[in-house]
């Protein structure tokens, strides 16, 4: 009776060591001791057997259940092609195993579809989106509607960005065609207002030449003015002498008419002085020869008189031409002196003019010598700008190659507003289309 009691007591102390491993309040049972009973032997086995299938089963849910937990660990740090390979054979943890391997699988196959986009995205290919039906709802869902929104958010930028660089492109593609017209301009006018500047500045020396010469000229104007003045003077006095010869030629043609009068009336009274000596026979004969000198001397007077007189109409005739020369020549001195006057006021008023022309010319030339240094410095900053526009073009073409080699939608559907420039050149327009 008391072995009997011994081995339920064992049995008791096994039992209680096969609840707590049941109950996970220990890991291992404690042996059963050894029966001595043979009555209690068929207990014993049925006791054992039970705690046998007990303890495999909770050998291999313990299995199981590392799994999971190890999956869900690794779910956790992010792995999720992790899954449960063990079998049970109780349904509910078989159902558990399926559920975790279903979640594993499709958080797997959205992870691969998240990734295969961000790949797609990070080679610039924008054209695929997240498929969003994996997931029914909650932050997983709002995860793939969040990368999809983020993509039509970049593909609104690169639609906006391409078209952007295109403009821009085409602009500075516009700005270095311009930049180079410009400078090949500035270059020109450079070139052009130089030799302007060197024209204007041979200008300003030929008027210079020309105002010291209008000076000159007004000097020898004065000088002739004084010549004239004197020439006037001493044709004044000529007249006035000639006038005077007139009139004592005049007195001498008097003079002479008187000395052919008392001539005539000499040889009158000679010839009667000779008939009253002829008449007086022999005592006039001495008178009769006094009578014919003196008949000889009054007519060498008179032919004298008449030689002189033929002398004195010849004085006379070129006194008169004289007097009219002298008047013509006074007069055309008159007309000289007024003529040296209007020359010598045009010659003062064209000397004035070219002292205003120089001085316009000097203060034309200051000016173009500071535009031709401001054409100069406008030519070094259009060469700057052209520079500047072609390292611009190139950037902008790279920024365009870059944009334009994304994949995205409405990529073949942007396009720009190109605008027409109209180029004037010797009088005609040139229409070039960009």
């Amino acid at each position: 009776m008391f072995g009997s009691n011994k081995d339920i007591d064992k049995i008791e102390l096994f039992l209680d060591s096969l609840e707590k491993f049941i109950l996970n309040e220990t890991n291992s049972l404690t042996p059963l001791d050894k029966i001595e009973k043979k009555r209690f032997k068929v207990l014993e086995e049925k006791v054992l057997r039970i705690a046998k299938i007990i303890e495999n089963k909770k050998l291999e849910d313990l299995k199981i259940y590392g799994e999971i937990i190890l999956s869900c660990e690794k779910v956790s740090d992010g792995i999720t092609d992790d899954f449960i390979v063990s079998k049970s054979n109780d349904a509910k943890i078989s159902y558990l195993c399926e559920t975790i391997n279903a979640m594993n699988q499709k958080l797997d196959n959205t992870m691969n579809e998240v990734i295969l986009r961000l790949q797609e995205y990070e080679n610039q290919n924008y054209l695929n989106a997240v498929d969003t039906t994996l997931f029914r709802g909650g932050k997983l869902k709002e995860l793939l509607l969040g990368i999809n929104s983020l993509r039509e958010k970049i593909t609104l930028n690169l639609q906006k960005s391409v078209r952007e660089s295109l403009v821009l492109k085409y602009e500075s593609d516009v700005l270095r065609k311009e930049a180079d017209v410009l400078a090949t301009s500035s270059m020109k006018q450079a070139t052009t207002i130089e030799e302007a500047s060197a024209s204007i500045d041979e200008i300003t020396s030929n008027i210079s030449e020309n105002r010291k010469l209008t000076n000159s000229m007004a000097q020898i104007g004065e000088e002739v003015k004084n010549s004239a003045s004197k020439g006037k003077t001493y044709a004044s006095k000529s007249l006035t002498s000639m006038e005077e010869i007139a009139e004592a030629t005049k007195k001498a043609y008097d003079a002479i008419g008187s000395i052919s009068d008392i001539a005539f009336q000499t040889n009158i009274l000679s010839l009667n002085a000779a008939v009253e000596a002829a008449t007086a026979g022999e005592a006039g004969r001495g008178f009769a020869v006094v009578a014919q000198e003196v008949r000889n001397l009054a007519n060498r007077s008179a032919d004298t008189a008449r030689n002189i007189q033929a002398l004195m109409d010849i004085l006379q005739e070129k006194t008169k031409e004289g007097t009219y020369t002298s008047n013509l020549m006074n007069e055309e001195y008159e007309v000289l002196n007024k003529n040296i006057e209007e020359t010598l006021s045009l010659i003062n008023q064209v000397n004035n003019a070219t002292k205003e022309q120089e001085l316009s010319i000097i203060q034309i030339n200051n000016a173009v010598s500071q535009i031709d240094t401001l054409t100069q410095q406008n030519a070094e900053v259009a060469n700057t700008v052209k520079e500047i526009a072609i390292q611009s073009n190139n950037i902008a073409t790279q920024a365009a190659k870059t944009a334009e080699s994304a994949q995205f939608e409405g990529k073949d559907n942007i396009k720009i507003r190109k605008r027409e420039r109209i180029d004037k050149y010797k009088g005609e327009e040139r229409r070039d289309r960009y």
